[in-house]
């Protein structure tokens, strides 16, 4: 008993350092974020115009990792982590993005084929 107190104590203090950590980390962006752009008169500049329209992109999203670091797993190698350092997680997607939406549920289904039963479809705007 006197072990299984002493370790829990020992885990608790390595998780709130490595949280103090975390936050000592992330950028200054995330803590100052902008005003967003409104539609209506403003002393902000509207946002700037290019001649690019827009298109629907899709990924395969497989896992979103909390206080887990992806190196300590081997993912498949149609696969990339992508850190969010506001919201302090790893994103498991994958590598590419692909205009077909019918190429991206055959990643999927491959996907959830070889054990990643949590990948899912997300849709994403891409400009061209």
């Amino acid at each position: 008993m006197k072990y299984l107190i002493h370790f829990l104590l020992v885990g608790a203090l390595s998780l709130m350092v490595n949280g103090l950590q975390a936050q000592e980390n992330r950028p200054s962006y995330c803590d100052a974020l902008p005003n967003t752009y409104s539609k209506g008169a403003s002393s902000r500049p509207s946002l700037p115009r290019f001649g690019t329209a827009p298109t629907k992109e899709y990924k395969i999203q497989v896992a979103i990792l909390r206080n887990t670091d992806p190196r300590e797993y081997p993912f498949h190698e149609k696969l990339v982590a992508r850190y969010r350092p506001c919201e302090e997680v790893w994103v498991i997607e994958s590598r590419e993005s692909y205009a077909s939406r019918t190429t991206a549920l055959q990643l999927r289904n491959e996907l959830r084929e070889m054990g990643y039963r949590g990948a899912y479809l997300v849709e994403l705007v891409g400009y061209q």
